[in-house]
């Protein structure tokens, strides 16, 4: 813990990621604090984005929710093409949701959100295996069909989590959007997409 604690209060922006890391491998509830801190600093200073991105995995991970002011401003900037953006958005849902089967902070931004904030908050729902209601699912998928179809060429696919979700639900919809996702020949999107049709969670990347 001191040795967390060290790497955390650290200038030194290397050491600080170090933390970040570790935190997401582990609860530590006792230093919230300490992890804002280091944020605040980072985006202060602008070290380094990676940092940045780091923390915010943590905060989401260990459901730090002192934290929601600072992931909101930087969800509502709702930058196009940004890794601490993403990262936003797969905490956000980590720290607003009551259960696995509340999606209400993707709900409320599906019509707004662009293609970093969309590709965290819908990583969410693979990386957790978290199973809304019917008439959500059907909301989602209904919005995020083509979602990212027209991302800068070298970007990967947004849907990637939301079809790895759809190993856990069922329905006309979600099979009809896994075919749609099999069609686009996008390799790691296919190859998840294929697996959630058999009902398979696999690894994700």
């Amino acid at each position: 813990m001191s040795e967390l604690i060290q790497f955390l209060t650290s200038k030194q922006t290397g050491k600080v990621r170090k933390a970040a890391i570790l935190l997401q491998k582990k609860n530590v509830p006792e230093i919230e604090e300490l992890v804002i801190e280091a944020l605040q600093y980072e985006i202060i200073t602008n070290k380094s984005w990676e940092t940045q991105s780091e923390l915010i995995k943590a905060l989401g991970i260990n459901r730090y929710k002192k934290s929601l002011d600072i992931l909101e401003s930087i969800a509502n900037k709702n930058e196009e093409y940004d890794r601490i953006t993403n990262s936003t958005g797969t905490s956000l849902i980590r720290i607003t949701r009551l259960d696995l089967s509340d999606v209400s902070e993707l709900l409320k931004r599906l019509y707004s959100m662009k293609y970093s904030l969309g590709y965290g908050l819908l990583d969410a729902l693979g990386y957790d295996r978290m199973h809304p209601s019917k008439e959500d699912i059907n909301t989602i998928i209904t919005k995020c069909w083509d979602f990212g179809i027209k991302r800068d060429k070298g970007y990967v696919d947004p849907r990637y989590g939301l079809a790895a979700a759809c190993a856990g639900w069922d329905g006309e919809t979600v099979s009809n959007f896994l075919i749609h996702c099999v069609e686009t020949g996008d390799a790691p999107l296919k190859y998840v997409a294929e697996n959630s049709l058999k009902k398979k969670f696999i690894k994700l990347r």
